[in-house]
């Protein structure tokens, strides 16, 4: 745990390098929290994603989180396939369970906010990309969705 804390706190280094290398090594950890096993399943449902096969995608995340409940990550991709299929809403549930199972998952909380800014609930949606930032104070984009959320609150 406290090599999750020093990868948390190098998110907001002025060093673009560690940064990065901090972000990676996070991912790493979020993908292999359940086991070899579940990560090589997080990337066969990452390519169906890829190829566009977003139902199949979807199945094969929901299968993954029936073997693996506890799996932060497989939530995530599962609320990811969600917003590409549209379904904001239940994506959106997807992560709060992400969240509710790793609370700094910055992914999460940004998918949260762009889910919450299809849904035009553009007040949620600023907090949501609020908590990213708290996280991750460098990535800008959060930055650009608030101030297009807060155009939309006009």
């Amino acid at each position: 745990m406290d090599d999750m804390k020093k990868l948390l706190s190098d998110l907001h280094s002025k060093a673009p390098g560690l940064r990065n290398s901090a972000t990676m090594a996070l991912w790493d950890c979020w993908y292999f929290e359940a086991g070899e096993v579940a990560e090589t399943y997080i990337r066969n449902g990452e390519d169906l994603m890829s190829l566009n096969k977003f139902e199949e995608a979807q199945s094969h995340f929901e299968k993954v989180i029936k073997t693996y409940p506890e799996f932060a990550e497989a939530h995530n991709k599962l609320a990811t396939v969600l917003f590409l299929l549209g379904d904001y809403k239940n994506s959106v549930n997807e992560c709060k369970v992400t969240l509710k199972m790793n609370p700094y998952h910055f992914g999460a909380w940004h998918g949260m906010g762009l889910c919450l800014f299809k849904l035009a609930r553009y007040s949620e949606a600023i907090e949501s990309f609020k908590s990213a930032l708290e996280i991750q104070p460098y990535a800008n984009i959060n930055r650009k969705y608030i101030a297009t959320c807060m155009g939309n609150l006009n």
